[in-house]
C-alpha cells in the first residue's frame, strides 16, 4: 500500500510537471506570435491625449498615432495611409534635415476630430477622421498646385501653400463627414512669384485674414478674405529678418515670426489696414530657428535643427521678446524640427528628422526636461499635431 501511495505521488508530481512545461510552452508560443509591425489600436489611458506624426514617406504617406501617458510617454496605436506620397527636397537648397522645407503640414481640427495633411509628393491634401482606437481616411483632393508644404484650418475652411512652379494658395470646404472639396475662384499665386520660397500659412485667430512667410523674397503675405472665403485683397510687409520661416499667434493676436537665416525672432502686431506694426524686432538666440510651439502664457521652444538644439523664449502680454536660453535642450545627434504641446502644455513632442524619431519633453516653465523618444520613424518624416 505504501508503496503504491508513493507511486501514486510521484505520478502526480510529474503530472505536475508536465502541465507547468505545456503552460510554459504555451505561454512562449502566443508572444511569439504576437504582431510585431502593429499592434492592435487601443484607447487612451484615462486622462492622457494623442500625438499623431506624419511620415511623409515619398513611396507611402501616412500618419502614425500614439497614445500619450500622464506622464508624457508615448505608445503606438495605429498608422493609416493618406492616400498619397510624401516629399523630400522641400528647402532651398534642399537638406535632408528638413524634408519640406515648412511649418504646419499637419494640422488638427478644434475637437480633435480630424487631422489635415499634405501629400507633397502627389500634390494633394487628406483628411483623416480620429478616433481613440484609430485614423480613418475620409478624402483626398488636388492641392490645386505643386508640392503642397502647409495647410491652415479655420472653421470648415482650408487653405493650402503649394511651394512649387509658381506657388500659391488654394482654398476648400472641409464638410463634416471629413470630405474636402475644393473652392472655386480661391487660387491665388504669392506676390513673390516663383522666387517666393514659400514656408507657412495660418489663419489670423479671428479667421478673417491668411498670413503667409516667403523666405526667398523676405516678406510676409497678409491675404484678406471675404465671407465667402475668397481672397479680397493681398498686401505684403518686410520681414523684421531674413528668411521669415514658421509662426504662430499667442496672446492677443501677438504674431511670433521665426528668422531662419537670421537666427533670430520677431514680434508684431497685426493692424486693421492689414500692416504688421513691429513690436521686438529680430530678437537673436544664434542658432537656425525654424519652428515654434508656443503656450497660452507666452513660453515659446524654438528649433533648431542644423545645430541640432532647442531655444526658449518669453512672450510678454504685450508682444515684447527675450530670450531665456539659446540651448534649452540638444539632444544628441538630433535634428528637430516640427513640434507640439499637449493639449494641458505639460510636454513638448518634436520631431527629429535626422534620426526618425519623436523627443519628449516635460515643460517647467521654460525649461525642458528630457522624458524619452519614440524611435523607428522614418528619416522622411515630417508634421506632428497634439492633443
Amino acid at each position: 500500500m505504501k508503496r503504491r501511495t508513493k507511486l501514486a505521488g510521484k505520478e502526480s508530481r510529474n503530472m505536475r510537471i508536465k502541465i507547468a512545461l505545456l503552460t510554459h510552452a504555451v505561454a512562449i508560443l502566443a508572444l511569439m506570435t504576437l504582431p510585431v509591425l502593429r499592434p492592435s489600436a487601443q484607447a487612451a489611458p484615462q486622462g492622457a491625449g494623442f500625438v499623431y506624426v506624419m511620415t511623409n514617406d515619398p513611396s507611402g504617406n501616412a500618419v502614425v498615432q500614439f497614445s500619450r501617458s500622464d506622464s508624457g510617454p508615448l505608445t503606438l496605436v495605429d498608422q493609416e495611409s493618406t492616400g498619397g506620397l510624401g516629399g523630400t527636397g522641400g528647402d532651398v537648397p534642399a537638406t535632408p534635415l528638413d524634408p519640406l522645407g515648412s511649418q504646419d503640414s499637419l494640422i488638427m481640427n478644434g475637437d480633435g476630430s480630424r487631422l489635415l495633411a499634405v501629400n507633397a509628393g502627389s500634390n494633394e491634401i487628406s483628411s483623416l477622421g480620429v478616433t481613440s482606437t484609430g485614423l480613418t481616411l475620409l478624402s483626398k483632393v488636388s492641392s490645386g498646385g505643386s508640392f503642397p508644404i502647409s495647410v491652415a484650418l479655420a472653421g470648415n475652411l482650408v487653405y493650402v501653400l503649394n511651394a512649387r512652379g509658381t506657388p500659391n494658395i488654394t482654398g476648400f470646404r472641409l464638410h463634416p463627414d471629413g470630405t474636402l472639396q475644393a473652392l472655386p475662384g480661391s487660387t491665388r499665386d504669392l506676390p513673390g512669384g516663383d522666387g517666393a520660397v514659400p514656408r507657412d500659412v495660418r489663419f489670423t485667430p479671428d479667421g478673417t485674414r491668411l498670413l503667409v512667410t516667403e523666405a526667398g523674397t523676405n516678406q510676409i503675405d497678409i491675404f484678406e478674405l471675404g465671407n465667402n472665403g475668397l481672397v479680397t485683397d493681398v498686401s505684403t510687409q518686410p520681414s523684421s529678418g531674413s528668411s521669415p520661416f514658421g509662426f504662430t499667434f499667442g496672446r492677443d493676436g501677438v504674431l511670433v515670426v521665426l528668422e531662419s537665416t537670421g537666427g533670430s525672432v520677431s514680434s508684431y502686431r497685426l493692424t486693421s489696414q492689414n500692416s504688421l506694426d513691429v513690436i521686438s524686432a529680430s530678437v537673436p538666440n544664434g542658432q537656425d530657428p525654424c519652428w515654434i510651439s508656443l503656450t497660452g502664457d507666452g513660453h515659446g521652444f524654438i528649433s533648431n535643427p542644423a545645430r541640432g538644439t532647442l531655444s526658449s523664449y518669453q512672450v510678454a502680454a504685450d508682444g515684447h521678446l527675450t530670450l531665456v536660453d539659446a540651448v534649452a535642450a540638444a539632444p544628441a545627434g538630433s535634428a528637430p524640427i516640427d513640434s507640439a504641446l499637449s493639449s494641458d502644455s505639460k510636454f513638448l513632442y518634436v520631431v527629429d528628422s535626422a534620426l526618425g524619431r519623436v523627443l519628449i519633453f516635460r515643460l517647467n516653465g521654460d525649461n525642458l526636461a528630457s522624458v524619452g523618444s519614440v524611435t523607428g520613424l522614418p528619416t522622411t518624416v515630417q508634421g506632428i499635431a497634439a492633443q
